[in-house]
């Protein structure tokens, strides 16, 4: 067989053919170091587990009452501005509607809710109920009180005296006045 030609050799097939046997022979002329099993290291090691101790408590209970705050607060209705409506001895005709409101703050350190009252304590009713809902406010902010009044028929001098109550029941802060005085038709 000549070189340069385009068949493979013989002898080239069988050397390619006879590769794998020699390498694999070769395999086992390798030195083969094996290690005792007890030196050997676990393919996977799981996770011990460890019991601890759980210390398992109860959750102390919030006062949920209007009667805790009361205990643990204070209630002041302070007087903040004149009266913002109606002036102590403004003149109105006979059966007029009033909207009479204070500036007042909640200097105490309960806040107002639903449980808050404003009664009449002295004085005329002039057509308002009693008592009212005071409007609700957080301590330490201002507010404005609104009554709804209506003049008397008869001309005079009209006064109506309010105070703000607790949940309690107890009075509390300063008193606030409505005073008109109602004049004739004319």
């Amino acid at each position: 067989m000549r070189f340069g030609s385009k068949r493979p050799s013989v002898t080239l097939i069988l050397c390619l053919a006879a590769l794998p046997f020699l390498l694999v022979g070769c395999k086992s002329i390798l030195p083969v170091r094996s290690v005792p099993v007890e030196d050997q290291a676990a393919l996977f090691k799981a996770p011990t587990f460890l019991p601890t101790n759980i210390v398992v408590t109860e959750p102390t209970p919030t006062p949920q009452s209007s009667s805790a705050q009361v205990a643990e607060c204070t209630n002041l209705l302070q007087f903040i501005a004149p009266d913002l409506t109606y002036p102590d001895g403004t003149e109105v005709k006979p059966g007029q509607a009033i909207d009479k409101q204070w500036k007042v703050k909640n200097a105490g350190t309960c806040n107002w809710d639903s449980t808050y009252t404003l009664q009449l304590l002295g004085g005329e009713s002039m057509g308002a109920a009693s008592p009212q809902a005071l409007v609700p406010a957080r301590n330490g902010t201002e507010t404005v009180i609104a009554v709804q009044f209506t003049a008397p028929m008869e001309p005079g001098r009209y006064t109506s005296q309010w105070k703000a109550y607790g949940p309690n029941g107890q009075p509390f802060g300063d008193l606030l006045y409505m005073d008109i005085t109602v004049v004739s038709a004319q």
